[in-house]
Order: structure tokens, then sequence, then C-alpha cells
């Protein structure tokens, strides 16, 4: 046999395992949240200042039990909101200006929670007032899961004032 046809043998073969895979997750896809409807609050309901926040949260609703890193930063009407997994590799990222919302999420069919529903929810976190260090339960049984949020951490981006 010559090198052309052992070579496409080869790459027919990789690819038919990889379509497997393929298949597989098409058929068979990971455990997902469903999207959870409702408003999502105008980066106006948040606190005045530029902020960053560090938070953590945790899903479990039907086959997902899934949790994320949250940072958030806060620069007038925009607010960008990152998801890291158990990795510390960026899972998701929502950027909010005003009441309009952007999501990309990285991970696509195989991130376990819409980025929109971390949002929605991480609103909740900052309109319940939690101030680090608290936690907060959420739960949304139309949704059919429940999240728990550690706040740990919060600060200004503002600069210090000079001492007199």
């Amino acid at each position: 046999m010559s090198r052309a046809p052992a070579a496409l043998l080869l790459a027919a073969a990789s690819l038919a395992a990889g379509g497997c895979t393929t298949l597989r997750f098409l058929l068979d896809p990971p455990p997902r949240l469903a999207a959870c409807p409702g408003p999502i609050p105008s980066t106006g309901a948040l606190p005045a200042g530029d902020l960053v926040w560090h938070d953590r949260v945790r899903y479990r609703g039907g086959k997902v039990d899934a949790g994320f890193s949250l940072v958030a930063e806060k620069r007038g009407e925009r607010l960008v909101l990152v998801g890291l997994n158990a990795f510390g590799a960026r899972a998701f990222s929502v950027t909010q200006q005003g009441s309009a919302v952007e999501a990309d999420a990285r991970m696509g069919r195989a991130l376990a929670v819409p980025p929109e529903t971390v949002l929605r929810d991480w609103h909740a976190l900052r309109a319940a007032g939690a101030e680090p260090p608290a936690t907060f339960a959420l739960a949304r049984p139309e949704c059919g899961y429940e999240a728990t949020f550690a706040a740990e951490g919060r600060r200004s981006l503002s600069p210090a004032s000079p001492s007199p």
C-alpha cells in the first residue's frame, strides 16, 4: 500500500472517531439548565461608583451540579461578569450596558448554566444586599434549580482621595 492511501485511511479513521464523539454529544448532550425567563435589572440598580465584586456560585437542579467563581466589574453603566470554571478557565462572560445584555459562552452547549441566568441571579444577590462575607441561597422552583452564592469581596475602583 502506498503512503497516500494509508494517510487517507488514517485521516478517515480519525474523522470517524471524532464524528462518533460529536454524534454522541449531539444525541446525549451534557446536563444543562434551561434558560430561566424574567427581566434582568438594569445596571442602574447597582450601587454608584466603579466597583469589583468576587463571588462564588453553585447551581443544583435536575442532573446539573455546577459551580463558578465570579468576577464582576462595573464602570459607569457598563458591567462585565466573568464566570470561571473549577480550573480557573473562563467559562463565560456577560456584558451589560444599562438593560442591553450580550453573552459569550466559550463552552457552548457544554456549559451547564446559561450566562444570562447567572447574571439575573447575580443581580438578585446584589439586590438582597449580601455583602462579603455572606452567603445567599436562591430557589427558582419555576426553573428547576437552586443557586447558592458566597459573596467573597467587593472593592472600589475609584482612586483613593488624597489625605490632607
